[in-house]
């Protein structure tokens, strides 16, 4: 099987950036125009309006997992919060380097549930890298194995298309849980 040519490569490196780069403005384009519609009827009430506005309906559901508090005192800093108790005036929780914080119940102005933007991100760029990974795997390895550009191309394939399905898919909103009375929400959820 002859050899691709240096210009040959060079085309084709071309033709896959242009490629890429058309399709990541046709998705960037589609995603404003999406994001300017109104959410659907069902989530809109749901997740802009808090579930709770009094603290003792809300100790006895034993959460767990990740949460955003406001304070009083910062009402527009999120302070990240793995919940390791709830109790009837406190929320015992660590932040994101492990170091242990208690928040009195009256100094908890919000409760925000995360939606999954960080999540989305972070998968975005792991298939990005490996789109990135596979297009050089398979410009280095045509002239010298042409079975095995081949594999790094249907790798680099995949990459694109789960990077596709990542943007294509519904994005889950920042819930509001808890919203203490006489409080005012001071910051903008994202989605």
């Amino acid at each position: 099987m002859p050899c691709l040519s240096q210009q040959t490569l060079r085309r084709l490196l071309t033709l896959a950036t242009l490629m890429l780069l058309s399709a990541t403005l046709a998705l960037a384009q589609h995603r404003s125009v999406t994001s300017a519609r109104p959410s659907a009827p069902t989530f809109t009430a749901a997740w802009r309006e808090p579930r709770y506005r009094d603290w003792s309906q809300l100790y006895p559901l034993h959460l767990g997992g990740r949460l955003f508090v406001l304070t009083t005192q910062h009402p527009k800093a999120r302070h990240t919060c793995h919940v390791r108790s709830f109790a009837t005036d406190q929320l015992v929780c660590r932040d994101s380097l492990g170091v242990p914080h208690t928040y009195k119940s009256q100094d908890i102005a919000t409760l925000i549930i995360p939606g999954e933007y960080e999540l989305k991100l972070r998968m975005l760029a792991g298939f990005n890298a490996g789109l990135g990974a596979g297009i050089w795997a398979t410009i280095v390895l045509a002239p010298v194995c042409p079975p095995c550009a081949a594999a790094t191309a249907l790798v680099a394939l995949c990459a694109f298309s789960g990077a596709g399905a990542i943007m294509v898919g519904d994005d889950i909103e920042d819930a509001i849980l808890y919203l203490a009375p006489g409080q005012t929400l001071q910051i903008k959820l994202r989605y």
